[in-house]
């Protein structure tokens, strides 16, 4: 038998080179079973080539996306490959977004209408929701027509106005985290082969891959940004406001610094700061959503104690976006320990000064006169002096400290004197006024301490003298304002009326001895006895002689108060309360009130 081959097995071969079609392969007359053996040979070539030419492409997107780090370059690129891979009319990528629970269209090839690049696709609604609920590919040549999904009119409406009929979608997943869903689609009716099916999913998978790479790397040169950037603010001395301008320019949004009672240090960004604010929960972060936006908040901590709060507002919030806000509150810590620092440190100095200003004036006045100007006072002027004092003793170290600020803000000088804060301002013609000074200083202590703070004021001349004797008038005046139960109010001697003139022109001892020679009888019984009988008369000249009022004022039966008024008359005599008897013993009791 010869080995050269037949006319016919040479054309066959002839046509298996030549790539033909299968009907050139019918036409040459050859015996069937030649036929059927080249047509498979045929088949069998086609597929090689399909899938040589399909691992040739996949190892050049992966190349081309390992190259990539911009995660906007990889997303573009997954999406315009897969259109050319595929062959079809579009292709288009879906993310999740964990804040608001769906998917929302990120990249686009081949779209036409605005609706659709700006669609959002609830989990398990249309082919798409399916594919990201269930992290499994899904295809379809009809999708209008098919009824294993779950249509909506708004998803319908959305495919339907760009033309879409044949989809298939796979999911961009790495282990166990699903990114989101990759399109590729037709705009008529056309069926996916498997091969095109898994070789979308090769192509999702190096996708996948590359978008954790491409996310990891962008928030890694990010944190590193803000890391650089913020230490740069730091050591330039730029404070809050250069780290919430920082921020907001390296993470979009708006970035609100806030101290530890919620009160805004700086801003940056038009947002406006949320109402009510958002809270931090411990010492982590926290994410919120907002109606248009979402906001991070996270705490600003520093030797264990909660120094303020950072604020991110914007549209879409991701884990890096926490973890730069996070890393900049440490930096904003240091930021507020050292303005703490310096202030403490500062503050210490202006108090002793103000020790030795109002304790020994006269001990080195020129020393005095040196150190007092390297805080900015001049003794050759006059000044206003306040003393101010807040019920709640716990809050004595934030009343100082608000003080400290403000007499700083103000050219002054403020520490703790006489178990009182002590302000000392400059003054001069126009100024303001000992009155309207307390109430200033009233308003801001109060929102520094977040309790009612007390202010009693006095003007000074020139010299070291006269504000001594300043702040002796300023204590008292203090002494008579919660004497009348004025609580955060502000006021100087000569707005307290008979009780301002009093203390002007009178010592203490000699009130002292009005005060003995007027309720000293009532004033004893009450020390021995534990009774509250100066508190009963005070109540019954505060309802102005009314006993049903006193009653009522001091939580007693009428019966009671009887009582009371007829051991007050065996004490003080029966005049007590008529004419110039009752207008005595109600000012003695006031003065009492005011050394007690």
């Amino acid at each position: 038998m010869s080995d050269k081959p037949d006319q016919h097995t040479e054309a066959l071969l002839r046509l298996l080179r030549e790539g033909a079609d299968e009907g050139a392969f019918l036409g040459l007359g050859a015996p069937a079973q030649q036929v059927e053996d080249a047509l498979e040979v045929r088949a069998r070539l086609v597929a090689q080539s399909r899938r040589e030419a399909a691992l040739a492409a996949l190892y050049e997107t992966a190349g081309d996306l390992a190259s990539l780090r911009d995660l906007e370059e990889v997303l573009q690129a997954i999406v315009r490959r897969a259109r050319t891979l595929i062959g079809t009319d579009v292709a288009y990528l879906l993310l999740h977004d964990p804040e608001r629970g769906d998917t929302y269209v990120r990249v686009t090839d081949g779209i036409h209408t605005e609706a659709f690049k700006n669609g959002r696709l609830a989990v398990g609604t249309g082919l798409g929701g399916l594919v990201a609920e269930t992290a499994e590919p899904y295809h379809t040549a009809d999708y209008p027509n098919d009824a294993r999904f779950a249509h909506s009119d708004y998803v319908d409406g959305v495919i339907g106005a760009e033309g879409l009929v044949a989809i298939q979608g796979v999911p961009l997943k790495s282990g166990d985290q699903v990114y989101g869903v990759l399109f590729a689609a037709n705009r008529r009716v056309r069926p996916f082969a498997p091969e095109e099916v898994d070789l979308l999913i090769s192509l999702a998978n190096h996708a996948a891959l590359a978008i954790e790479n491409a996310t990891l790397f962008e928030e890694v040169q990010r944190a590193a940004t803000v890391h650089q950037r913020l230490t740069a603010v730091a050591l330039e001395g730029g404070g809050t406001a250069g780290l919430a301008s920082t921020l907001a320019e390296v993470l979009g949004g708006s970035v609100f610094v806030l101290d530890a009672h919620g009160r805004r240090l700086a801003a940056a960004g038009e947002a406006p700061l949320p109402d009510p604010l958002p809270r931090c929960k411990g010492n982590g972060s926290r994410r919120v959503a907002l109606d248009d936006d979402a906001t991070c908040v996270t705490p600003i901590v520093g030797g264990g104690e909660q120094l303020g709060t950072l604020l991110l507002v914007r549209h879409r919030l991701d884990a890096s976006d926490v973890q730069a806000l996070e890393r900049a509150a440490q930096i904003a810590a240091l930021m507020l320990l050292s303005e703490r620092t310096v202030s403490q440190a500062e503050q210490r100095l202006r108090g002793e000064i103000l020790d030795d200003l109002l304790g020994a004036p006269h001990r080195d006045p020129e020393g005095l006169r040196r150190r007092v100007a390297l805080v900015g006072l001049d003794l050759d002027r006059g000044h206003v002096v306040l003393a101010a004092r807040c019920r709640d003793g716990d809050r004595r170290r934030q009343v100082t400290d608000a003080a400290g600020r403000y007499a700083l803000r103000l050219g002054g000088l403020a520490g703790e004197y006489g178990g009182n804060t002590v302000v000392v301002l400059p003054d001069g013609p126009g100024g303001p006024g000992a009155g309207e000074a307390a109430r200033a200083l009233t308003a801001v202590l109060t929102q520094g301490a977040g309790r009612p703070v007390t202010v009693g004021g006095e003007s000074a001349g020139p010299g070291a003298a006269a504000l001594v004797e300043a702040h002796r008038d300023a204590a008292r005046c203090l002494d008579v304002l919660f004497a009348l139960d004025r609580d955060g109010e502000g006021a100087c001697r000569d707005e307290l009326g008979i009780y301002g003139l009093l203390l002007s022109h009178a010592g203490r001892s000699e009130l002292n001895r009005f005060v003995e020679r007027t309720v000293g009888p009532l004033l004893a019984h009450d020390e021995a006895r534990g009774s509250e009988l100066a508190r009963t008369v005070l109540a019954y000249f505060g309802c102005d002689g009314s006993l049903a009022r006193t009653a009522g004022a001091l939580y007693v039966h009428v019966n009671t108060l009887y009582q009371r008024i007829d051991k007050v008359g065996a004490l003080l005599g029966a005049d007590w309360r008529h004419g110039d008897r009752a207008l005595q013993v109600h000012l003695a009791l006031k003065l009492h009130l005011t050394g007690s």
